[in-house]
């Protein structure tokens, strides 16, 4: 009996891929609406680890907590965010180069934080959710730095950590722009 040689471990992948929001990916360079995650459900197109939309908005049916947002331009912002969940969003990208991420965001407290993956690679680094002194209080933050090539690609926003005030934040848009 020599071991266990016939076993074969993989990681877990999901069958079903994502298709992006009402069927056509975010243009980049550009802004794309944090409630607009691609379709597919859990485990695939996002990950919640609570049940039901918590804001009761915009796409009731799915997982993902949305409300509505008081912020310029109004529409809608994803929150409730807890360390381990994600989103994910099919992208077209125009010019190979490296962009600058925008994030519009709204938090109490400290120590908050996400990254950006581009097609399951990490292509952003730690990023700090700052103290905007409240939930319906939008601050822009910026990061420098996103390598993209030209092409479609599927960008997931990671929710790392949970901060003082209980979650990882509100999020109303992310933005990818040329250059620095």
């Amino acid at each position: 009996v020599g071991g266990f040689d016939w076993f074969k471990f993989s990681a877990a992948t999901s069958s079903s891929p994502t298709t992006a929001y009402r069927g056509t990916p975010a243009a980049v360079p550009g802004r794309i609406e944090a409630e607009n995650f691609d379709e597919g459900g859990p485990s695939v197109a996002y990950y919640d680890t609570t049940p039901g939309n918590k804001g009761g908005s915009y796409r009731p049916t799915e997982d993902v907590d949305l409300g509505p947002t008081n912020d310029v331009g109004g529409g809608y912002y994803v929150g409730w965010t807890r360390a381990g969940e994600w989103l994910t969003y099919s992208v077209n990208v125009s010019t190979t180069g490296v962009y600058t991420l925008s994030t519009r965001v709204a938090n109490i407290g400290l120590g908050a934080s996400f990254h950006v993956e581009v097609d399951g690679v990490v292509a952003s680094g730690r990023i700090d959710v700052p103290d905007t002194g409240a939930w319906d209080t939008w601050r822009t933050i910026s990061t420098t730095g996103v390598p993209l090539s030209a092409g479609a690609h599927v960008i997931r926003v990671v929710f790392d950590t949970i901060g003082s005030g209980g979650a990882v934040g509100g999020f109303n848009w992310f933005q990818l722009s040329s250059g620095t």
